[in-house]
């Protein structure tokens, strides 16, 4: 039995990672370039954060994958535990209920 409800949730977060990764990307590379111009001092920060926003992209990824993986009924375990270590790796909390839903499918067979 594929778990709808949670591969549903797992890839709304995963999107939801996905926009605001790239929105915060673009972000952080305005400030590297505009602190290029000025100073160097806030340089590391850009860096750092430009760091977390593609860890951001890999974990809404994975979160997607893990969608994909809660459809298959052989495989919803493995989605359900993949979501929920993202969820609380990332601090998503519809990936986290997703991984627990997915989680709950599983034992349903």
């Amino acid at each position: 039995m594929e778990s709808k409800t949670g591969s549903i949730l797992s890839l709304i977060g995963g999107i939801l990672w996905l926009v605001f990764s790239i929105i915060f990307i673009i972000g952080c590379l305005v400030a590297v370039i505009l602190t290029l111009v000025k100073d160097y001092e806030w340089l590391v920060f850009g860096i750092i954060f430009l760091v977390i926003g593609i860890f951001f992209i890999v974990y809404g990824t994975l979160a997607i994958k893990a969608s994909q993986w809660m459809k298959d009924d052989r495989e919803i375990k493995k989605g359900g535990i993949v979501a929920l270590i993202i969820g609380i790796l990332g601090l998503n909390a519809l990936v986290i209920v997703a991984g627990i839903l997915g989680l709950v499918d599983s034992g349903k067979k």
